[in-house]
């Protein structure tokens, strides 16, 4: 989180709370602000040169539905953008009077709807989220529709990195990109988001925002036709062509800003109290759809207190099938042997080293639950935290921090990380094999082919890029959680980590599911290539 002054950071009623919130990031030059729009406006220079296709006639129907609640200037803001993109009218702008009763709206939606490429429809009463949309989708005629809320805001070449990336990538059914937020004219808090990832999927919308949707297969599919979905229709959309098969590709830039203003769910997902019922329906559909099914149910996260956050919960429906392993300091081929007795006996294997004090007998189900949602997952690891309380590891990528490290090592325990990933199931490139679930045949890959540098400590790590070289998932939960007594991240050696690296230059930095936006040498900040980029942009 930037700096606030200190003030700022009491305990202060809520609605007075997000007042000042806003406030702030408009009215304090916090570093990390001053950092992302140095960097904001050198990318999009960047972006000229990388993205120049035009936009064909016909590929994009940008959807809008406007209520009372939509501010006009925050309307006109958008129109500004479309129309300085839009030159050519390439693009159909489908605006839904959705019931609207203020003349100031109404008469600016007629204004606009003197341009060509505006069509506006009208319905006499509020249809709502879900069912606004639908209307705007059935009059849309583009290959593509945008979703874009009426008091946000577009990037001015927003349709032209979007019509350049279909292309490059042979037209994709649906496709997500980064975005940020914007309070008065400053735009600020990046999401620099990881590529596809349906394990984080599961436990968040983190495809909100831009997303640009192929409109037959939307339509198929029926998207927006959910009324239980009112507060999540993004997420109920993807969750429909998700378990239709589809697999969203990610265009890793910012072209989305969520705009910070009192009535909006940027500044407070409170403002709309359907939001929690929708985001508990939308993961309704999702596990409907999965084939163990029965075996699991939608409850509130426990890491989450209040917030009606969900997850995936495994019910103890039968006998834990794990066998499980003390570690020591040996070779890693020591464990063969024990590996094949339980590849035998079709078990899973749990690891867990002398040191380690598990926290929740909760986590024989949670990681059998993963491995049956996933598929393709050979190793499911937990939170690791000091005695002091902070995190020792919570998911590790390749060339963080040198050859494989946490951006969270350091942190407290109740930190809720970068876009509360830290309180997320999700894929990442590696975890400690500390305390972790394992298939027994694949460590035994693992173990049989490691160099005689390898060791315990860092055996996670030889897992991991075995794993993405044999095409297979390492996940991370937070509801695996443990304390030890031993920074295991201390204990390899420099000539195994430069070994490792080494051996897997190819495949190092693992941006995957880390962002290449984001710094490999401290946690979620503008990497080097970024900084110079920032120097450039000042000296112009």
């Amino acid at each position: 989180m930037p700096y606030r002054p200190r003030i700022l950071r009491r305990a202060i009623p809520g609605a007075l709370k997000r007042l000042v919130r806003r406030h702030a990031n408009r009215l304090f030059l916090t570093h990390e602000l001053i950092e992302y729009q140095a960097w904001l406006k050198q990318r999009m220079l960047e972006r000229k040169l990388l993205y120049t296709d035009r936009v064909e006639p016909g590929l994009f129907s940008v959807l809008t539905p406007v209520w009372d609640g939509s501010p006009v200037p925050y309307l006109n803001k958008l129109a500004a953008s479309l129309i300085e993109q839009n030159p050519d009218a390439a693009c159909e702008w489908v605006l839904l009077d959705n019931g609207c009763t203020q003349p100031a709206l109404r008469n600016y939606l007629q204004r606009l709807a003197l341009l060509p490429w505006v069509k506006l429809i009208r319905s006499e009463e509020n249809l709502g989220i879900v069912r606004g949309l639908r209307q705007c989708l059935e009059h849309a005629s583009g290959r593509y529709v945008l979703p874009v809320d009426a008091d946000d805001y577009l990037f001015t070449d927003a349709l032209r990195v979007a019509a350049s990336f279909l292309r490059k990538n042979n037209y994709p059914a649906l496709v997500y990109t980064d975005e940020d937020k914007l309070t008065g004219g400053r735009f600020h808090q990046p999401y620099f988001k990881p590529d596809w990832d349906p394990v984080l999927f599961a436990n968040s919308a983190y495809t909100a925002h831009l997303n640009i949707i192929d409109r037959n297969a939307a339509l198929a599919l029926g998207a927006y036709t959910d009324p239980a979905t009112e507060g999540s229709p993004d997420w109920d959309l993807f969750v429909r062509f998700v378990t239709a098969g589809y697999v969203p590709m990610h265009l890793a830039e910012v072209l989305y800003s969520w705009r910070i203003h009192p009535k909006s769910t940027a500044d407070d997902g409170a403002n709309k109290s359907f939001i929690p019922a929708s985001q508990k329906a939308v993961l309704e559909r999702y596990l409907a759809a999965q084939p163990v099914r029965g075996k699991f149910e939608v409850r509130e996260s426990p890491l989450s207190a209040g917030q009606s956050d969900w997850r995936l919960y495994r019910r103890r429906c039968e006998p834990a099938n794990i066998v499980s392993i003390r570690l020591s300091q040996s070779h890693p081929r020591e464990l063969a042997p024990l590996l094949q007795k339980a590849a035998a006996g079709n078990s899973l294997v749990h690891l867990e080293s002398e040191d380690v004090e598990v926290e929740d007998d909760d986590w024989r189900w949670e990681a059998i639950g993963l491995f049956e949602l996933y598929r393709d997952s050979v190793m499911v690891g937990g939170r690791i935290c000091s005695k002091k309380g902070t995190i020792l590891s919570a998911g590790h990528y390749f060339g963080f921090g040198g050859a494989c490290g946490s951006p969270y090592r350091g942190k407290g325990f109740h930190d809720c990380g970068y876009f509360t990933h830290l309180k997320k199931q999700r894929s990442v490139s590696a975890v400690s094999v500390q305390f972790c679930v394992v298939e027994p045949a694949f460590l035994l890959e693992v173990v049989k082919t490691a160099p005689r540098q390898a060791s315990i400590a860092f055996l996670g790590a030889w897992a991991g890029a075995h794993a993405l070289r044999t095409g297979r998932r390492v996940i991370y939960t937070p509801f695996m959680s443990a304390i030890s007594g031993i920074d295991w991240d201390e204990l390899p050696g420099s000539e195994e980590k430069q070994l490792f690296a080494r051996l897997n230059a190819d495949v190092m930095p693992d941006r995957r599911f880390y962002s290449r936006h984001l710094s490999l040498e401290k946690p979620f900040a503008l990497s080097k290539p970024q900084k110079l980029a920032m120097q450039r942009a000042a000296a112009v």
